[in-house]
């Protein structure tokens, strides 16, 4: 058998040590969101501990058959019949009053909750049969976004993954190449249609689907546009704005869903009007982001230009200064992806050296962690994959565009890869 990378546990072991009295020394009872990175940090270290000190054996076992895919389940279902939302916030319920409010029978409902008791996802309240929330399982109430990402999660993730023998035997080993016959599509019965048309055909999951994206601090917050510690500084084009001529075209966020981006970009980039913005997506998508900035004051909107466009087709838009593709192209295949940059390429004036194509999403890091190949793998199931700088440049160069720039840093795995007409 091969030989492993020696595990110094005594090291391991004297950082997790060090790191708790640190976190300890700034934490007060109770208190559970306090210095994020630290917090990370002594998880991680005291999982590898985990990890490399365990029988092999008992690794399996962790991962297979305890806890983690009952979890998984469990917990979907609890969400699904809004289980969590009859356990008050500040109080308990009885496992037979909790089967009442949901519909389920009496014996099923103690024997799910028997699971999230004994993975500490529930506690026991002050008497027999009875359960309180613990510091976790509030997320999974249905107004928090948590509640719609672990929906997500099982029907983009685990469903797909459950499918790959069937999914792999159907249309052989190899990664998709279009958007049909996706293990997404092929895991909910619909092997013909892409990922999209799969959710419309189910109302509910589709609306999960939504809210997760909806939810800012699932999609990562507002996104820093100008100014110090900025991944990439958009301030340049707040100065090309004011010399543009009216009327034109400015910024083009393409495929800009509920137009999170066009917002903070026509509110942060000091110049840049909101009507030489236009923001690009599906009919319905489009109607939802009117629906979502009417029903906010000053949504944020007013004034940007809303087009329906399928960007796998030409780009209506020509001669803009910035076309922004935000968590797109990480859906799609190379020879998709390398579609949707030329459809952009020939969209690029040719007679402004300083027009740019702008990408922005997750990469594929060059040591990936377990976080970042899942999201690799999840975007599998969808038709897309992460990429790093060199497969950028090989579908950025396939659609006629060079990188003239790729940003990114070492606390995170987003980037920001520049691209100008060859």
């Amino acid at each position: 058998m091969a030989s492993t990378p020696h595990f110094e546990l005594v090291q391991a072991a004297e950082a997790l040590l060090e790191n708790a009295k640190k976190l300890a020394a700034v934490t007060k009872p109770g208190q559970d969101d306090n210095d994020l990175e630290l917090r990370r940090d002594i998880a991680r270290i005291a999982k590898s501990i985990a990890f490399e000190t365990a029988p092999a054996i008992d690794v399996v076992k962790s991962d297979w058959i305890a806890p983690q895919l009952a979890d998984v389940a469990t917990l979907n279902i609890f969400i699904d019949w809004k289980a969590f939302d009859h356990i008050p916030l500040d109080g308990h319920i009885s496992i037979h009053d909790l089967a009442l409010a949901v519909d389920a029978q009496e014996s099923l409902v103690a024997r799910l909750s028997a699971h999230l008791l004994s993975t500490h996802k529930l506690h026991p309240g002050p008497s027999p049969h009875t359960l309180q929330h613990s510091r976790i399982s509030p997320l999974y109430r249905t107004p928090h976004p948590v509640s719609s990402l672990s929906t997500v999660a099982v029907g983009n993730a685990m469903r797909p993954f459950a499918h790959w023998p069937g999914f792999f035997a159907a249309h052989g080993r190899a990664e998709p190449r279009g958007q049909t016959e996706t293990p997404f599509a092929f895991a909910w019965g619909h092997a013909d249609l892409p990922p999209w048309e799969v959710k419309a055909l189910y109302p509910s999951y589709a609306q999960a689907f939504a809210r997760s994206m909806r939810a800012r601090e699932m999609v990562g917050g507002d996104t820093k546009c100008v100014g110090a510690g900025v991944l990439y500084d958009l301030a340049w084009v707040g100065v090309e704005a004011r010399r543009a001529k009216e009327g034109e075209v400015v910024v083009v966020d393409v495929g800009g869903g509920l137009g999170q981006l066009v917002k903070e970009v026509v509110r942060d980039v000091d110049g840049l009007a909101a009507g030489q913005c236009v923001l690009q997506d599906r009919r319905e998508v489009l109607e939802e982001a009117r629906a979502a900035a009417a029903a906010v004051a000053g949504g944020g909107l007013e004034g940007v230009v809303m087009m329906e466009h399928d960007f796998h087709e030409e780009q209506p838009v020509k001669g803009a200064l910035v076309y922004l593709l935000r968590r797109i192209l990480l859906d799609y295949s190379d020879t998709l992806a390398t579609g949707i940059l030329r459809r952009l390429a020939d969209a690029l004036p040719i007679d402004n050296p300083k027009a740019r194509v702008i990408i922005m999403e997750e990469r594929l890091l060059d040591v990936p962690t377990p976080q970042n190949c899942l999201v690799d793998l999840v975007m599998f199931n969808l038709g897309g994959k992460l990429r790093n700088e060199a497969m950028f440049r090989e579908i950025a160069g396939a659609a006629g565009l060079k990188v003239v720039g790729y940003f990114v840093r070492e606390e995170d795995s987003n980037c920001v890869v520049e691209c100008a007409r060859i």
